[in-house]
């Protein structure tokens, strides 16, 4: 049986999408992939006992994996040859500044300033994949709606990410649901926008949706303003803050899992959002099947909706992203990096990521040790 192999097994959202699979009667063969081999081992014990407690017998097992050897990499990819690899690795999670302050989190809260982060493993992981000559679909939960497009100018480029835009879907069918009064199944949402409309300033952005409702199309009745208006209602523009790691992520697992089971059961389904799909910026509608993702665009052309996502990342502070993959940042957010974390970066060239992955975490140790972080948790 080909196999699933997820890296970043025994991190938040890799632990979810583990236990996730572990309760579900499908025949799956599950590989995770860990460089903390001790919790990566434990994770899939764990996930076993769920599932032979409720009847079930998935294939699961560990491997060992870093990313920095991409050597080593493409060795293990060559011997595991996975029909689907989703990447959950990161230098620093997305939520690492809700644990500052909430006037310095909103300065540099945006996260395209901190695309180091999330780029430079991924960078070595499809750089493995490249190496290794295996064919496999590669689905990437580091940044999908940046970092698969500067993927894409290397020649590097992930089949597609999840969460992000897709999150915020899911919120909005159950919002117009409850609305119009009709059942949650009976509506589906396909929606273009970026990760910056998205999270960022909670669809007070660019971004654009087509909602059906028993089979009607309602979405003249939902503008982009009364719907950013109902989601801030609804409760779900809030930012809280925390006093400690973000633990729960299980939405953004399932819309993770959704989009690998879609790639290794070749389902041909039609899914509502989907971040970085062949490396494009922000979410689309996209097919899924084993060959890959197939952007599919009910009633907007692919011009117009890479326009809106574009001016979405600008959002995230992302202004522009150059041919050769060098990420230019906006002019405000780059003075904000300056001015509360001490880090200086208009331009990012993919070369650079792993060292300024290292700076942005100095700065950000001496940015919680400033304000206490951690000492109470």
């Amino acid at each position: 049986m080909d196999s699933i192999l997820l890296i970043g097994s025994a991190g938040s959202v890799g632990h979810d999408i583990m236990y996730l699979m572990s309760s579900m009667n499908l025949p799956l063969k599950v590989i995770g992939a860990d460089f903390n081999e001790a919790k990566g081992q434990y994770e899939v014990e764990e996930c076993l006992q769920i599932a032979h407690n409720l009847g079930y017998f998935p294939d699961f097992s560990f491997t060992k994996i870093d990313l920095f050897n991409i050597e080593q990499t493409a060795e293990t990819l060559s011997a595991i040859r996975p029909r689907v690899v989703c990447n959950l690795s990161s230098l620093g999670s997305w939520w690492v500044t809700r644990l500052l302050p909430d006037d310095e989190y909103k300065k540099i809260g945006p996260i395209g300033p901190w695309v180091p982060n999330h780029l430079t493993l991924i960078h070595k992981l499809m750089q493995a994949i490249r190496m290794s000559g295996i064919e496999t679909r590669v689905v990437n939960g580091a940044l999908p709606d940046v970092t698969n497009v500067v993927l894409s100018k290397l020649g590097l480029t992930p089949t597609c990410g999840g969460g992000n835009m897709d999150i915020g879907v899911q919120r909005i069918k159950r919002i117009v649901a409850r609305d119009m009064g009709v059942p949650y199944q009976s509506v589906q949402v396909y929606g273009v926008g970026h990760h910056g409309t998205f999270y960022t300033v909670k669809y007070h952005g660019p971004f654009w949706l087509k909602i059906i409702a028993d089979g009607n199309d309602v979405s003249r009745d939902y503008p982009n303003e009364k719907i950013a208006r109902m989601y801030e209602e609804a409760g779900f523009a809030a930012t809280a803050q925390f006093g400690g790691a973000l633990i729960d992520q299980m939405k953004t697992a399932t819309s993770f899992l959704h989009n690998i089971l879609g790639l290794y059961f070749d389902t041909r389904k039609i899914h509502e959002a989907v971040p970085g799909p062949n490396g494009l910026p922000g979410a689309y509608p996209a097919r899924f099947s084993a060959a890959g993702v197939e952007v599919v665009l009910p009633g907007i052309s692919l011009q117009e909706a890479v326009e809106i996502n574009e001016k979405g990342a600008e959002l995230d502070g992302i202004q522009e992203i150059k041919d050769d993959g060098t990420v230019v940042f906006m002019d405000q957010n780059v003075q904000y990096m300056k001015e509360v974390v001490g880090y200086d970066c208009k331009e990012l060239r993919p070369e650079e990521s792993e060292d300024r992955a290292r700076e942005l975490g100095d700065r950000l140790k001496e940015l919680y040790d400033r304000y206490n972080v951690g000492s109470n948790t």
